[in-house]
């Protein structure tokens, strides 16, 4: 189990360090428009493809569809680091960059579905696996720009980016042995489909865990986080800048991941035996409260505040996230299901960073906080207001799909 965490730890820092140093070696040559464009494209695709290539790894089963993905998005990547390095058009860096992209394996939901497996189904190290995971994972959102920093510094912007594609290659084959060292990613025997006829039924064929009314209540959670997420990493940079105060950009942008890391090693240590849904209710109102009041906030230290006190909820949402899905999604969606967990984050991510990056390029900073205080709002009222009752595993096995609100 530590080799597998050790896989996903430094798979998640290299992912989140490539996008970096490909930005600013590209920028060198073709200055930031043209930087920003093929690095846009390259996040907007994994964001917007997982779900597919998740579907895709339930449909054939990880090892019959990682492996051919693995070696095309490694060979596209590699040509990628050769195209930045001899400083080809920017065109065939952004088609290989698209080609890389649109392959790359969802190791992410890979590895969470195939926790299950690793602790024989017992639901006690279940949740201390996903604890340690998703701890891991926010840990790697302060270590990446960290080291992404310093390779800058040591190294020139190329070379840093073939330095982060060369650790990429080397986790990405390491997952490849695991797959046959644990005995992982057998193909799924398919849940029987759900006694509906005609468009209801096609409905589950084509949304796939989307179709599971619990999926949506799983996700709701997650959208809010991914609008304080994107409205913050905008709102931060462009309010310390007009205060002139950068030294107060990087901890604030930290603030929130360190409080997922501290709040998800507390929640992993926590004995709580309340059911799940009623636990990420509790969390959601948790991260919800704090973000509130941020149309309040003027002071800086105050600011830094109330995104720690929000982050302590952020991983613990996070564990909780995995294990509904674990528990309330049919296994032969749980690959797809689990993509959906981060693609629903980055999708309110990035639009409210257009809506915020509107406010704050014309000063108006108070209307940019009040847009994610509406959001934590909105949030705060669906949590006050949904009622989930828990389903059992052998329901949930042959697809009951009956809503789950009350």
């Amino acid at each position: 189990m530590l080799h597998l965490l050790t896989i996903a730890l430094v798979a998640r820092t290299a992912g989140a360090i490539m996008p970096v140093t490909l930005l600013v070696s590209l920028a060198q040559p073709y200055g930031y428009g043209i930087a920003a464009v093929v690095n846009g494209v390259y996040i907007a695709l994994l964001a917007f493809v997982a779900p597919l290539r998740g579907r895709l790894l339930d449909r054939i089963g990880q090892r019959r569809a990682i492996v051919p993905m693995a070696a095309t998005a490694i060979a596209f990547t590699v040509l990628t680091a050769v195209s930045v390095g001899a400083q080809w058009a920017w065109g065939w860096t952004l088609t290989t960059v698209v080609v890389a992209g649109l392959t790359s394996p969802p190791l992410n939901a890979a590895l969470r579905t195939s926790w299950r497996t690793v602790v024989d189904g017992e639901e006690g190290p279940l949740k201390t696996v996903h604890s340690a995971d998703s701890v891991l994972e926010e840990m790697g959102f302060v270590i990446a720009p960290l080291l992404a920093g310093l390779s800058l510094t040591a190294l020139s912007p190329d070379r840093a980016y073939q330095l982060s594609v060369a650790v990429y290659v080397v986790v990405v084959t390491a997952y490849l042995l695991a797959l046959r060292r644990y005995n992982l990613g057998e193909r799924v025997t398919p849940s029987p489909p759900p006694e509906t006829v005609g468009t209801r039924q096609r409905v589950h064929r084509w949304m796939g865990p989307l179709a599971e009314p619990r999926m949506l209540l799983i996700l709701s959670p997650l959208l809010l986080m991914g609008c304080i997420f994107g409205g913050g990493a905008i709102f931060i940079p462009a309010f310390t800048q007009h205060l002139g105060s950068f030294t107060w950009t990087g901890p604030l942008l930290a603030m929130i991941s360190v409080g997922g890391v501290v709040g998800g090693i507390a929640y992993g240590a926590l004995r709580w035996d309340a059911d799940l849904w009623r636990k990420y209710k509790v969390l959601t109102l948790g991260f919800a409260i704090p973000s509130c009041f941020l149309v309040a906030v003027r002071p800086l230290w105050l600011l830094a505040l109330l995104l720690l006190l929000s982050g302590l909820f952020v991983t613990p949402i996070f564990i909780n996230a995995f294990l509904l899905v674990d528990r309330e999604i049919p296994e032969d969606s749980r690959n797809e299901a689990n993509t959906w967990v981060s693609a629903s984050t980055n999708l309110s991510n990035a639009a409210i960073t257009i809506v915020v990056g509107t406010y704050v390029t014309g000063g108006r900073w108070t209307a940019a906080l009040g847009v994610l205080s509406g959001c934590a709002a909105v949030g705060l009222v669906v949590a006050l207001l949904t009622r989930v009752r828990s389903a059992t595993a052998p329901a949930r096995a042959q697809h009951d799909t009956v809503s789950s609100a009350d």
